[in-house]
């Protein structure tokens, strides 16, 4: 079992403290480290030195050093450790050259934080490493923050109230251990349900938001990130707060916009269910809390009022008193019991129409208001939909929020947090859609001409021009498929302008909005470039043509059209890395047609490298590069492709048609279907760092009266390890489809993506019994190795670094 590069950091075995003050975890260190803390030795010349690590044996390196000295000292410090070499070290002190700490840092091949740290806390391991004197609670929230301030001050505000993490951290933008390592060791800690994130600066945007996606796909993501006032770099095309705001929604994380919402939030979002939609059924025992509530939801358009149907209406009017109100909010006005809420709450979220319930509930002396607490606290963790309450005051309804926060209810003090909660775990749903989007696996029609696209490029620079002519920028267009008519608008007709411009961090940024007003105000018409159909129709729904109430003037004949423009204007920018700016405009939308009637394009100051992984995208595009049609010595046409989100259940039906010798071969297990984790760890795939190759055929569809469609016969993928260059690979094969030189292909191709993407080596754990796979791998150059403490299996590995051979992939058919 591979360690993570920061588990040493976070999970250390042993410790090495460097100090001259006191320190939390010498005054509370864990029984675990007892025999394997090792103190320095500070001698009154300012000799400082450390002694042989206690607990380990000779050549063994401590996990984690603690340093705090005066900042002349640092030096001395630092050589001292050089002689046990630790894994890991969080350095308190303020250097006055941080750069020297990195420097030694990784020369020694050491994990960082500092200098300046305020530290890390592990309360489920019980370890204080941080400069704050009382240990966390231990709880299921992981705290990142990219500042010492806010770190400090949600420390001393969990002391009061009682906050718990599963981990706790300070981090700078220079230290070594950067934000996208921490998201990715969160993304599989066991200890950590959901991420609290503050930061100030992204770094290499790409490992960043390759991180942040892959953590985000895991366990909720609830970011706070300061910037919204800030204007950008004069001559900006866009405010970049607004394009971060773009690129986290793609990302599948939440942003909020307060401080005080990023731990309710995360509250909301450890409900067992989660909404499909906005509409939110009100369950009150007074309207006050109710017309709060609907304030907050007018002015946030974040969740919408459910209209019940008659049926619920009938139901309820059986289920409550004579002066209940059964529309939406529904209000009972007697006093409540148990049973009644429990049978309220069951009805209201028995109706199609309802994707979630807020409970508001006032102080009644005349209601069994414990009683109601504790139904509750059944009830809304067994509900397939979301169920948040609310118990407005703090006298008589604290204790009863508590009891209901320890059985996994949601439950807030105001009507306001309340909806606000709601609203964001709604616009969390909506953001895992975007970030299960990639692009089709092959363009519908005719490809573009990239080649005559970048040749039209090449003349312009050739000629020392960035802005295209007008001709040149419809050659350029008409490429990738989109006609120029250059011609005066339709007199009436509704005009749109889409534009793609190249953000500093992010890269191109596609907009869409029904003025020539640019930037936009807010990220809703934005979206970080690749999209597909799914995501243009969404950015279309969120633009101001749905804002100004425009949407219902067109028609879904010319909707279509314009999601299809947005499509191919976005695959224009992916294959150019050379694009600058692009501006359609106008595109006047029809009763039945769409026509673009004028173009601009502006290319990058300098030229773009053409390379392969298009390093100038943020979010890594579909490698279409893999896809094949190949056919077998026969004849018969097969397809080698990467998965996507949507194989889900072709590749589930693929498990479930293996014999029960290749799933146990495969899986070393009896199991007869992948579990829902792990399925969506095949299928959701970050192309980026990662791979996974099907093999498909064309077979009638039964269900479909024998159309034909796409089956899978072969999957071979890798994950990467937890040391980050190396990677886990699997191969399986359909029973039917075995012995046709299927696996050497898959396995050739997969090893030439492992090497393109920057791995060092290839494993997989093989039964000693599975010969036929053992010899399919050392024919590919895998060297087959036994583990000591297991004879049953094998270690069958590939080195990445040495010479690939020449046959590195399958060629077409």
């Amino acid at each position: 079992m591979h360690r993570h590069a920061l588990s040493p950091l976070f999970d250390p075995k042993s410790l090495v403290l460097v100090s001259r003050y006191p320190l939390p975890v010498t005054r509370d260190l864990p029984p675990r480290f007892e025999g394997r803390t090792t103190l320095a030795n500070f001698a009154d010349d300012g000799t400082i030195t450390v002694p042989p690590p206690a607990g380990l044996g000779p050549g063994e390196r401590p996990d984690l050093a603690v340093v705090w000295v005066e900042p002349g000292e640092l030096e001395r410090a630092l050589a001292a450790l050089s002689s046990v070499r630790p894994r890991a070290a969080i350095v308190h002190t303020l250097a006055p050259d941080a750069a020297f700490c990195r420097a030694w840092a990784a020369d020694h091949d050491c994990v960082l934080i500092g200098p300046h740290s305020l530290g890390m806390q592990r309360p489920p391991a019980g370890l204080n490493a941080s400069q704050h004197a009382t240990l966390a609670g231990a709880g299921r929230v992981a705290l990142v923050a990219q500042s010492r301030a806010i770190m400090a001050a949600v420390m001393d505000w969990a002391d009061d109230s009682r906050t718990a993490f599963s981990l706790a951290v300070a981090l700078d933008d220079g230290d070594l251990v950067n934000l996208p390592r921490m998201l990715d060791f969160l993304a599989s800690d066991p200890h950590t349900d959901s991420i609290a994130l503050y930061f100030e600066e992204v770094g290499n945007a790409r490992e960043f938001m390759s991180a942040l996606r892959g953590a985000a796909g895991a366990k909720p993501v609830v970011v706070l990130k300061p910037g919204r006032a800030q204007a950008g770099p004069a001559g900006a095309p866009l405010r970049p707060d607004t394009v971060v705001d773009a690129a986290l929604r793609r990302a599948g994380a939440l942003r909020v916009q307060f401080f005080v919402q990023l731990f309710s939030t995360i509250k909301a979002l450890s409900q067992f269910s989660r909404p499909r939609g906005q509409r939110v059924a009100l369950l009150c025992n007074g309207e006050a809390q109710a017309l709060l509530a609907q304030d907050l939801m007018a002015v946030q358009h974040a969740v919408t009022i459910a209209s019940l149907s008659m049926e619920t209406r009938a139901v309820l009017a059986q289920t409550l008193s004579s002066s209940a109100t059964v529309r939406n909010p529904v209000i009972e006005r007697a006093p409540l019991s148990p049973r009644l809420v429990t049978e309220a709450l069951r009805h209201l979220l028995a109706d199609p129409g309802v994707d979630g319930v807020l409970v508001l509930l006032t102080p009644d002396a005349q209601s069994d208001m414990a009683g109601v607490a504790q139904a509750l606290s059944v009830t809304a963790p067994q509900a397939r939909k979301p169920v948040l309450t609310c118990l407005l005051g703090d006298g008589s309804m604290r204790k009863l929020r508590d009891s209901m926060a320890q059985a996994g209810v949601a439950t807030f003090r105001t009507p306001e947090t309340a909806t606000d909660a709601f609203g964001q775990v709604a616009r969390y749903h909506y953001n895992q859609q975007l970030l299960l989007q990639t692009q089709p696996p092959e363009e519908f029609g005719a490809p573009p001409d990239v080649a005559c696209a970048e040749t039209i490029v090449d003349d312009a620079r050739a000629a020392g021009r960035r802005a295209l002519g007008p001709d040149e920028a419809a050659r350029l267009l008409g490429a990738f498929h989109i006609p120029v008519l250059r011609t005066n608008a339709p007199a009436g007709v509704l005009a749109a302008r889409l534009r793609i411009v190249r953000d500093a961090v992010f890269g191109p940024v596609l907009g869409i909005t029904a003025s020539p007003a640019w930037p936009s105000p807010s990220s809703a018409g934005l979206e970080l470039v690749p999209l597909n159909g799914f995501l243009a129709r969404r950015l279309i729904e969120r633009s101001q043509l749905a804002q100004y109430g425009l949407l219902s003037r067109i028609s879904a004949v010319v909707l279509d059209k314009l999601e299809d423009l947005m499509v191919a204007f976005s695959e224009m920018a992916a294959a150019l890395p050379d694009l600058q700016e692009g501006t359609l405009e106008p595109v006047a939308l029809g009763e039945a047609s769409l026509s673009v009637h004028a173009a601009c394009i502006k290319l990058t100051p300098a030229p773009a490298p053409r390379v392969a992984g298009h390093p100038h995208l943020t979010i890594a595009p579909y490698p279409r590069h893999w896809v094949r049609t190949l056919a077998f010595d026969n004849g018969e046409p097969w397809t080698l492709r990467p998965i996507r989100p949507e194989d889900a259940e072709p590749l589930q039906n693929f498990i479930r048609g293996l014999s029960e010798e290749s799933r146990y071969m495969r899986f070393i297990s009896a199991m007869r279907e992948l579990p829902a984790r792990m399925l969506a760890r095949y299928t959701q795939i970050d192309y980026h760092r990662e791979l996974a190759l099907i093999a498909t055929v064309q077979q009638p569809n039964p269900a479909h009266r024998g159309h034909p469609h796409e089956v899978i016969i072969g999957l071979a993928h890798y994950l990467r390890n937890a040391d980050g260059v190396g990677a886990e690979y699997a191969l399986v094969i359909a029973d039917g489809w075995q012995r046709r030189r299927l696996g050497p292909q898959l396995m050739r191709a997969l090893i030439a993506a492992a090497r393109d993407q920057g791995l060092l080596y290839l494993e997989g754990t093989v039964l000693a019994t599975n010969r036929p796979m053992i010899k399919l791998m050392t024919s590919l150059g895998f060297r087959n190795e036994t583990y000591p403490d297991d004879a049953s299996m094998r270690r069958i590995w590939l080195d990445l670094t040495e010479a690939a051979p020449a046959d590195a992939g399958p060629s077409a058919g």
